[in-house]
């Protein structure tokens, strides 16, 4: 195992460092890690919601907020289709909680046993018995292009909110809300359907507010050189619709006359500092311009106090925006910053019921490993701390189950401990169970059902170990068939519900993509696993005539066919596969984020690690490199004695330290007393009540001598 730690300069260090008034050692660790641009910096430093992206960027989700509305006011009965991962589960909970909360009688619905992913027929059927009007397919229905043109045809509307990536046809829903439309344009596309839901809930809120869908103009007018400049912005639902600056010599239009005036016709008139604004509004335009605005200033002084009596232009020269811009804000960019974010303290009970999501968000955010970038971190940042602190009452039930109550709960518990005992309700065909344990009110309903899911983990396990055992020969010789490129593997003895876990585990294992089939009675369902860069649904797509049905992302995807297609799907992936690029570069070296002196080597390096949490896809755990390690003690520990539990003097501390599956490592590579150079990740340990920090060591060597 190879190290390697990009150079960066001193200079670099300190310009970065003096920009965004960080340290130099995470300075230098953002630099290392290419987090440059000053948007991507923005949410490792700033941990407000009012950093998430407005709802109604995402295309249709006016659309979809409306038909909502007009179910509730017209009382139909709307039915919500998910699917039975941790993310179709969660998002079938909150998009059926924000539905009841409107007051509509709301069903809900989730694939069972052996039922297919997705809107079907037979779905769309059960809403035409129950009288249902509007259906709202969560994490699934971008595939579902003609069952829900069937639905269309029988006079169902649909909502679509899913986060898969696109095929070809398009579904003919009334909303489509998808960031990953071909034409979205919505700044991040890495939400998982949860987080979409959540942004609908977001939506919903705020549409209940006077300012759905009415645009208002912020105005600005501030002196020039020997003019006068006049910027205004539109917003609608607080999304920037347009703008204008226009630089006037005064006296010499009238505001009729003038682009303003054109632009501000039939606007409701915004201002910050009423008398100032009219005072440069008639030195423009003459005394006798008549434009009737509104001062929200005061409205802006009582919500936050510290703002009271200062202008703009002063706002402005205290702004951060500009560290995550480049250039200063101006005084319109930040009124309009100012204006959003008073109505989102004013809408108090818009902000908690976001707030209130985010718990789920974070759950299914992990679960699916969605990018750890952008809104994401923001979202499962206070997902986490809500998890740790007042989680809902069925989360909380599983959390005491396994012990995670109690204690700041982090992304590898929920990725290793938690995510694992949701997803096997659905893996084990019974997913409506975790439905209805984040759904109940009923104490003892919800103690039965979380004993339940429990017990359907135990056995979930027991059977992804049986599948295991099961298809190891079969995946070594499809390796070998497939040119090492490619791994697929079927037989009637691989339970569905764990294809997509052994997908991953043999694509580890292997570094090789890996599809698992299952061989049902009247079908072949399988999943599909990625490595090396291959993205699985261009994949799906090139064989999309073998499949009844099919979609996933670019690390994963899903499908069923046939069960007489099988042979035909072998024989298409290796005709495919020798025209696909696959990454040959090997095992990668690992990546050192800081190298610490003595000085640095200390609880206070703790603060860094926590700058950069959570951790996960797209933002692994920090990688230190230390030398001069002595070894204090050894201890083994775990099934067979396979782990080490070790004590490292660091001079001034002395950092306790596990090392997975290093065994056969002492005596061989080093011993008790060795000075020793590890590469490690950097934790908090939490045992019987107590915290402590802990080294995680990726690699450990003896040093070598001068």
């Amino acid at each position: 195992m190879t190290w390697e730690k990009k150079p960066v300069s001193q200079a670099r260090v300190q310009a970065f460092a003096s920009r965004y008034g960080v340290d130099p050692l995470p300075a230098a660790i953002f630099l290392r890690r290419g987090i440059e641009d000053p948007l991507a910096v923005q949410y490792y430093l700033e941990h407000d919601l009012r950093f998430l992206h407005n709802p109604f960027l995402l295309d249709e989700m006016a659309d979809a907020v409306q038909r909502i509305q007009q179910a509730a006011s017209e009382g139909e009965r709307v039915h919500v289709f998910g699917d039975r991962d941790v993310d179709g589960v969660t998002s079938t909970v909150l998009m059926t909680e924000a539905l009841r909360n409107l007051g509509l009688e709301a069903t809900w619905q989730v694939p069972m046993g052996d039922e297919p992913y997705g809107i079907t027929r037979a779905v769309v059927d059960g809403c035409l018995a129950s009288d249902v009007t509007l259906l709202i397919a969560v994490d699934c229905g971008i595939s579902s292009v003609d069952e829900i043109q069937y639905a269309s045809d029988h006079g169902i509307d649909t909502i679509i909110v899913d986060h898969h990536n696109p095929q070809e046809r398009i579904p003919p829903a009334v909303a489509l809300v998808n960031p990953k439309l071909a034409d979205s344009s919505y700044p991040f596309d890495g939400l998982c359907a949860c987080a979409l839901v959540g942004k609908v809930r977001h939506a919903l809120g705020l549409a209940g507010t006077e300012l759905f869908n009415q645009p208002v103009c912020l105005l600005n007018v501030r002196p020039g050189n020997e003019s006068l400049i006049m910027d205004a912005v539109k917003l609608e639902n607080l999304v920037e619709i347009d703008r204008i600056s226009e630089n006037l010599v005064p006296g010499v239009l009238d505001v009729e006359h003038s682009r303003l005036g054109a632009f501000l016709a039939g606007m409701e008139i915004l201002v910050y500092d009423r008398s100032s604004q009219e005072r440069l509004l008639r030195e423009a335009f003459g005394p006798k311009v008549e434009i009737g605005v509104i001062d929200v200033s005061p409205e802006l002084w009582k919500s936050f106090p510290t703002l009271s009596g200062k202008s703009l232009l002063r706002l402005r020269t205290a702004s951060r925006m500009a560290k995550y811009t480049g250039d200063d804000p101006s005084e319109i960019d930040v009124f309009a910053s100012l204006f959003t974010l008073y109505i989102s303290r004013r809408e108090e009970a818009v902000t908690r019921d976001l707030e209130s999501t985010l718990d789920l968000v974070a759950l299914a955010t992990l679960a699916d490993m969605m990018p750890l970038e952008n809104e994401n971190r923001l979202l499962v940042r206070h997902g986490l701390d809500r998890m740790s602190a007042s989680p809902r009452p069925g989360l909380r039930a599983l959390l005491e189950r396994r012990k995670l109550l109690g204690r700041p709960v982090s992304a590898s518990d929920v990725g290793w401990t938690l995510s694992p005992v949701v997803n096997s309700a659905g893996r084990m065909g019974e997913p409506d169970l975790a439905v209805k344990l984040f759904l109940t009110d009923d104490p003892r309903e919800r103690d039965s059902l979380a004993d339940r899911v429990i017990a359907l983990n135990e056995q979930r396990r027991q059977v992804g170990e049986q599948s295991w055992d099961l298809v190891q020969a079969q995946a070594r010789d499809s390796l070998d068939a497939h040119a090492g490129r490619f791994i697929l593997v079927h037989h009637r003895d691989i339970h569905r519900g764990v294809t997509g876990l052994l997908a991953g585990r043999l694509a580890r294992q292997f570094d090789a993509p890996a599809a698992v089939v299952s061989l049902l009675a009247d079908k072949a369902v399988g999943s599909i696993r990625t490595a090396r860069g291959l993205v699985a649904t261009e994949l799906l797509a090139r064989c999309d005539d073998l499949f009844h049905d099919w979609g996933g992302h670019d690390a994963a995807g899903g499908f069923n066919l046939p069960l007489d297609r099988i042979e035909e799907l072998e024989r298409r992936l290796l005709e495919l596969l020798p025209q696909i690029e696959l990454d040959e570069s090997g095992v990668a070296p690992v990546e050192v984020d800081a190298e610490l002196t003595r000085d640095h080597l200390n609880e206070s390096l703790l603060r860094v690690v926590d700058l950069f949490a959570p951790y996960g896809v797209g933002n692994p755990p920090l990688v230190f490199l230390a030398r001069s390690l002595t070894v204090m003690d050894i201890q083994f520990m775990g099934r067979g004695n396979s782990h080490l539990r070790l004590t490292l003097d660091a001079g001034a501390t002395k950092w306790p330290a596990v090392y997975w599956s290093a065994a056969d490592k002492v005596g061989a590579e080093f011993t008790r007393g060795d000075r020793v150079e590890a590469v490690f990740n950097l934790d908090m340990n939490h045992y019987n009540g107590s915290a402590t920090p802990r080294m995680t060591i990726v690699d450990l060597r003896r040093e070598r001598p001068e």
